[in-house]
C-alpha cells in the first residue's frame, strides 16, 4: 500500500511540475501588425510582411511604462527592403494624441543596421506607441531585432 501511495504522489507531483513548465514556455507577442503580419523567426528576431495596400504598414509596440516628462529613446536593428520610418505617439490619460515624433525615411538594406529615435515626452503623457511603418504603399518584408526603449 505504501508503494502505491508513493507512486501516486510521484505521478501527481510530476504532472503538476510539467504543467507549470509548459505554462512558462507559452509567450504572448508584444508586437502587433499594422496592415502586416509579424512573425518571430528566431529568438527575439521578427519578420514583418506588409500587405502593400496603404501607407503606414508595419508594426506597433506599446511599452508597459514610459518616463512622463523625460527623454525616451527607442533603438532597434533593421534589415530588409523598402523604406520605413520610426514613429512614437504620445497619448494622454483620456486617449488623446498629444504629439508624435518621427525619424527621417530609413532605406533598408540586406545588412543589419542600428536605428534610433529620441524624444522629449510631455508631462501629460500616459501611454506611448512605437511604430516602424512604411513611408509609401509597399508590399515589402523587413526584419527587426534588439528593440529597446529606455
Amino acid at each position: 500500500m505504501k508503494n502505491w501511495f508513493g507512486v501516486i504522489v510521484f505521478i501527481l507531483f510530476f504532472s503538476l511540475v510539467r504543467l507549470d513548465v509548459l505554462a512558462l514556455e507559452e509567450t504572448t507577442t508584444k508586437y502587433f501588425g499594422v496592415g502586416a503580419t509579424v512573425e518571430e523567426v528566431e529568438q527575439a528576431t521578427f519578420t514583418v510582411k506588409t500587405d502593400g495596400e496603404q501607407v503606414g504598414e508595419g508594426f506597433v509596440y506599446s511599452p508597459e511604462s514610459n518616463k512622463a516628462d523625460g527623454e525616451i529613446r527607442c533603438q532597434l536593428d533593421l534589415q530588409g527592403k523598402g523604406t520605413v520610418y520610426i514613429k512614437m505617439e504620445e497619448i494622454d490619460k483620456q486617449g488623446n494624441l498629444l504629439s508624435e515624433h518621427k525619424t527621417q525615411n530609413l532605406h533598408l538594406t540586406n545588412d543589419w543596421q542600428p536605428y534610433e529615435l529620441t524624444a522629449k515626452l510631455s508631462k501629460s503623457s500616459a501611454h506611448l506607441d512605437i511604430f516602424v511603418i512604411t513611408s509609401s504603399k509597399q508590399n515589402t518584408e523587413f526584419q527587426f531585432r534588439e528593440l529597446r526603449v529606455h
